[in-house]
């Protein structure tokens, strides 16, 4: 196993535990009968969001025998269609609202800490 995807099982390790608190910060506000803010709710949807960016690469490691960095780069030029040809915010409910800006942010931040590794790949 090279350095590169020994830095994509980090990345995925790191979300799947940011999903996990997430997850478990919301289910301690229920459990305790606290009011579950949208805050809360915004967390979990964009844990599980980059989360779901790095299982891709790791899909993609694991089940296609890529290289790490070819599947973060692969999975980079899906995050940026997703905010290319995103929707408008403007649109629908306010939950749907939420949920759409929750999935760009998560998008937005799998790009950020993918970016690094794609200045160091391009030629």
């Amino acid at each position: 196993m090279g350095q590169l995807e020994t830095l994509a099982i980090t990345h995925h390790t790191q979300a799947s535990q940011q999903r996990v608190e997430a997850a478990d910060q919301l289910a301690s506000a229920a459990d305790a009968d606290r009011d579950i803010t949208a805050s809360d709710l915004a967390r979990l949807v964009v844990a599980q969001s980059v989360y779901g960016w790095w299982q891709q690469v790791m899909d993609l490691i694991n089940g296609e025998d890529l290289d790490g960095g070819e599947a973060v780069m692969r999975i980079r030029h899906r995050a940026e269609q997703r905010l290319i040809h995103a929707q408008p915010v403007c649109y629908g409910d306010l939950f749907s609202q939420a949920m759409a800006q929750a999935y760009r942010q998560a998008a937005q931040e799998f790009l950020s800490a993918t970016r690094p590794l794609a200045d160091a790949l391009k030629p």
